[in-house]
């Protein structure tokens, strides 16, 4: 029997307008209902008030979640943190101070935030920020580097795309130190950890077996874990390359996949 359910945002619970449809929403109600447990996973921080304009109401659906692709995970009130080792943080930094208009953004413990450049000042909102909450990067002191984000522009309103050199840069320096992906051609994403880290983290604290969790993504930061669980759905608005290694392919994000892979999994497992 299903026990819990851990769901990417961007692309899978979210639709394009960047919301939990109703007929989705009901049945993630449903699920809480009946006792099954539900998280987030996602590449984002733990800012979705602020991100995503959600109330009590719905953070309150959620048991927990890994963040940052699992550098932080929160299940109740506990939480922790999985940094990037600083030799990294401090090569991810050279590499992008030897570009004249890269931008770099470490995401630091406590959703602290450092850039190279600033945001334009509409970005901050979408990042979940105020300017107070961010500062330049000879100005980190010991906080620990928890994500970092390298790209042009304000992340947000990227078009250039990220240079092939660039990623070679980082790939040698992240190789079999630290976890790196290219998102769309456009940023690169450094953690320490993956998303299957932080599911498997949460699933061993609920003593869980492996097939008593299912997993919902569609982009590259989920294909660890769709890859490493017998219920996993990709969201049919994934590349073919991402639905080849999940167990199931449901619907698209924006026609209520995740309600009805759901609907799915509790015809197989009650």
């Amino acid at each position: 029997m299903i026990k819990a359910l851990l769901f990417d945002l961007d692309g899978t619970l979210l639709n394009d307008d960047k919301k939990i449809s109703r007929q989705t929403r009901l049945t993630l109600e449903k699920c809480k209902e009946n006792g099954i447990k539900l998280f987030i996973a996602t590449g984002r921080p733990p800012l979705l008030d602020l991100m995503l304009g959600w109330d009590n109401q719905t953070l309150s659906l959620f048991d927990g979640g890994l963040y940052h692709n699992g550098g932080c995970i929160e299940i109740g009130e506990w939480k922790e943190y999985s940094p990037i080792d600083d030799k990294i943080v401090g090569g991810a930094v050279k590499i992008v101070n030897g570009c004249e208009s890269l931008n770099i953004a470490l995401q630091l413990e406590n959703e602290l935030h450092a850039f190279r450049f600033p945001l334009d000042e509409r970005a901050y909102k979408l990042w979940g920020l105020n300017p107070a909450m961010c500062f330049g990067l000879n100005h980190v002191n010991n906080l620990r580097t928890i994500k970092i984000l390298i790209f042009y522009g304000n992340f947000i309103d990227t078009v250039k795309n990220i240079e092939n050199d660039l990623v070679s840069s980082i790939e040698t320096l992240c190789k079999n130190k630290a976890w790196y992906y290219v998102d769309r051609g456009l940023f690169i994403v450094i953690t320490s950890v993956n998303k299957f880290y932080g599911v498997e983290k949460i699933r061993k604290k609920l003593n869980l077996a492996k097939d008593e969790i299912a997993v919902f993504g569609d982009d590259v930061n989920d294909i660890e874990m769709l890859s490493a669980y017998p219920n996993s759905f990709a969201m049919r608005n994934a590349e073919d390359h991402i639905k080849a290694v999940a167990k199931y392919v449901t619907l698209d994000n924006n026609h209520d996949g995740v309600h009805h892979a759901i609907m799915k999994l509790m015809e197989v497992t009650i």
